[in-house]
């Protein structure tokens, strides 16, 4: 059985926050390629989600001059989208970029949680501390109602079926399904997922982002 291996702590934090707006970026990037338009993903509260944890883990590095007046002002947008959206996504737990909210919806990821880049949630999902928090390597995929529970690790690539109970690692690539979660025949994400790309220069996004939002044929005229 072979696992990911787990970075440090401060792989996320490299770079301040320009690595935080690259992971909004990418994070933005997975729901326009799965066929959102620019106005859904302004309306689609997955996105809202994703936004406000880039933003509370934002303001969270500032210097602490700065930082206290931000939290706290950060602190009731946190608990607006929060209750909107059911989703319970604390700033301090570990997202790489390219999280996509599926479906919101009675999520709720624990404080210490890891999870990697390009991973998928859905509606229902829990990811729980008892003794400890997961570890979700890259590109995971992790179906409706399904719940993570404990220090366990789940591998790059894999899937976890809708309702599924994970309390033991899971392998590179594996499918799981079941209570509890047993490995199933399967190639866990891999042709599932739609992919994230890095962040393209500023200039790059911005004519891009512009771009988007003008009538399809005027898009096509101006890639020609």
């Amino acid at each position: 059985m072979h696992l990911a291996r787990a970075p440090s702590r401060s792989t996320f934090e490299r770079g301040g926050n320009v690595e935080l707006i690259d992971h909004l970026w990418r994070d933005l990037d997975r729901f326009a390629r799965a066929g959102a338009r620019p106005v859904e993903i302004l309306t689609d509260p997955g996105a809202w989600v994703a936004f406000t944890y880039r933003l509370g883990r934002a303001v969270r590095r500032l210097p602490r001059l700065l930082r206290v007046p931000a939290v706290c002002a950060h602190k009731p947008l946190e608990l607006l989208i929060g209750t909107l959206a059911r989703v319970a996504l604390p700033p301090s737990a570990e997202v790489g970029g390219g999280l996509r909210v599926g479906r919101v919806g009675g999520i709720r990821v624990a404080a210490h949680a890891y999870i990697g880049r390009d991973c998928d949630l859905s509606e229902g999902v829990t990811i729980a501390d008892s003794g400890g928090a997961p570890w979700i390597g890259d590109r995971v995929q992790i179906g409706p109602g399904a719940k993570l529970v404990g220090p366990i690790r789940v591998g790059n690539d894999a899937a976890i079926g809708p309702n599924a109970v994970v309390e033991t690692d899971v392998p590179d690539g594996a499918s799981v399904a079941g209570i509890p979660a047993r490995l199933i025949a399967g190639t866990g994400s891999r042709g599932r997922l739609v992919p994230g790309r890095r962040r393209p220069p500023l200039v790059d996004a911005m004519r891009g982002m512009v771009r988007g939002l003008l009538p399809r044929p005027t898009q096509l005229l101006l890639r020609g």
